[in-house]
């Protein structure tokens, strides 16, 4: 009978102790996951708020940092070094329009990746708004 009772609490103690570890590992894997999402869609927003200048030190932080926060993604990867290809090849020698497709191939990348759904055209990729600032 003591037998029986100790070997209950021992399985009590070894599945309150697994359900435990399990619940931290879950959790942690959904923390990281999170983590890395948050950092995907700021890296996008920075990249996406500043493309009207793309010699903005806010765009070339982006690009930068795309090459680690969406280093999971060989299709974005290929993208940056397209882009870098482009921007390396003297303007007289690019095809007309190179940049702005390799741009728009890689801002394309990064949506899908990050879930967003691409209901524009690719030439809405290169629009935006611009406000002027007034002093006053």
């Amino acid at each position: 009978m003591t037998n029986m009772i100790n070997e209950q609490i021992l399985v009590m103690i070894i599945s309150s102790l697994l359900s435990g570890l399990i619940g931290v590992a879950v959790s942690s894997w959904f923390y990281a996951r999170l983590e890395k999402r948050k950092m995907k869609m700021e890296t996008a927003r920075k990249m996406f708020g500043s493309r009207h200048d793309i010699s903005s030190t806010k765009f070339q932080e982006s690009l930068n940092e795309i090459m680690i926060i969406f280093s999971d993604s060989q299709k974005i990867i290929e993208a940056v070094e397209n882009s870098l290809t482009i921007a390396a090849t003297p303007q007289s020698a690019r095809a007309p329009g190179a940049e702005n497709e390799v741009l728009i191939k890689l801002m394309k990348a990064v949506c899908q990746n990050i879930g967003i759904k691409q209901r524009l055209s690719d030439a809405y990729y290169l629009k935006y708004f611009f406000v002027s600032k007034h002093n006053t």
